[in-house]
């Protein structure tokens, strides 16, 4: 007698397997055209295009050329050639400006301006008091600045960055010349605006050399002061 061994079994095993082997293979379709994600944590990645890059070297570049002193910055140099210098002016005067920011102290040493502008002022020897003038302004003040203008101290001249970032000046003998009372703003020098930085320099033209006042402003423009207070602004 024959006995037939059952496949049934077999069939089943090999069944299963063709079902597994078929889920997998859809699953992974699926993942792969996007329709199906697992729950895994992926770092967000920035990517920086060539054109991007070039764009931040060519902002830094330009940053870098606008901000920072250079001679050949001057707008109104016509020839002058300038290198820094320290703030240079007579002694004798002293500012301070208050809480508010929109009131200055000026104190002189009579004894002292008159020996260094040649002031003709009856004064006592030696004396070591300082005069209060108060000067204020209708907004506030936010840097001094006092520097040299010329080849000796008659072109010593005080500056107030005001908020809206104009000058506003005070031509020191000048004032003085004419008496206490026009220690004073002598207005806002026109023609230049934005203004955020001073600069003392010694300004060198074909034949002579002198000391000036450059102002720089935001977009990195420099001026130099002298042409323009000698003008009459």
């Amino acid at each position: 007698m024959e006995i037939k061994k059952s496949r049934t079994g077999l069939h089943l095993i090999v069944g299963v397997l063709l079902g597994v082997i078929i889920c997998a293979g859809v699953i992974f379709a699926t993942y792969e055209l996007g329709y199906l994600t697992f729950d895994t944590k992926e770092e967000n990645e920035t990517v920086v295009s060539d054109d991007d890059e070039d764009s931040k070297n060519a902002e830094e570049v330009t940053i870098d050329n606008i901000y920072g002193f250079g001679s050949g910055k001057v707008t109104n140099a016509n020839g002058i050639t300038y290198t820094l210098t320290t703030p240079t002016h007579a002694t004798g005067i002293n500012l301070n400006l208050d809480t508010t920011g929109t009131k200055v102290t000026l104190s002189i040493n009579p004894t002292l301006v008159n020996e260094a502008y040649s002031l003709g002022w009856v004064t006592a020897a030696e004396s070591y008091i300082y005069e209060p003038y108060e000067i204020t302004f209708d907004q506030k003040v936010i840097d001094i600045f006092f520097g040299g203008i010329g080849q000796d101290v008659v072109g010593d001249t005080i500056l107030f960055l005001m908020e809206d970032k104009t000058i506003e000046y005070i031509p020191v003998k000048t004032a003085l010349m004419a008496g206490t009372d026009n220690l004073k703003s002598y207005g806002t020098i026109s023609g230049i605006s934005d203004v955020v930085k001073f600069y003392e320099a010694n300004a060198k033209a074909s034949t002579s050399g002198f000391q000036t006042i450059l102002v720089e402003t935001k977009d990195g423009t420099f001026y130099d002061l002298r042409p323009i207070i000698n003008n009459g602004q």
